[in-house]
């Protein structure tokens, strides 16, 4: 009885790896606004869909760091589909002003190394408020070395407004 259970915990166990390694990975960097004031603080989130591997943090030069890493992850099974997510956010304040650069974060796997583009962040004074300088959120999401794909949004997102029945 005791082999038959521990025979079963083995075919149990090598069918939910044989899951995780199928799932394909990806690697998405957010930025919370393109456009930004000195004074302002912005956040990155480096998002990794069904990747395990090794994350290595970006070079932050010209910003400070506010705070950070902040990491959170989840783990989801429903109907034999398997899914983890992690992510790591960084809350960051310009130190100059112009064209700035977040530099590339890697995440190395077994079998590969996915490596991010620097994200440009366009920084101004804040003598220089003026209302119609809008900034937009943007995402990079990388499914393979050497693919991006940018998927901004250009409108706010809508929030549902809850309703007690």
């Amino acid at each position: 009885m005791k082999e038959l259970r521990l025979m079963c915990f083995f075919v149990i166990c090598i069918w939910f790896l044989t899951i995780v390694s199928g799932q394909k990975g990806s690697l998405s960097v957010k930025v919370d606004k393109d456009t930004l004031y000195q004074d302002e603080v912005i956040k990155v989130e480096f998002l990794l869909d069904n990747l395990t591997g090794n994350f290595i943090a970006p070079d932050f030069n010209g910003f400070r760091l506010v705070s950070g890493p902040n990491t959170s992850s989840s783990f989801s099974m429903i109907n034999g589909v398997v899914t983890q997510k992690k992510a790591y956010s960084y809350v960051l304040m310009p130190e100059a002003t112009g064209d700035q650069q977040i530099g590339e974060a890697i995440v190395s796997t077994d079998e590969d190394k996915l490596i991010t583009d620097p994200v440009s962040v366009y920084v101004l004074s804040t003598d220089k408020l003026s209302p119609s300088s809008k900034s937009r959120q943007r995402v990079y999401k990388y499914d393979t070395p050497g693919m991006t794909k940018d998927t901004s949004t250009k409108a706010p997102i809508k929030k549902r407004v809850l309703k007690k029945i």
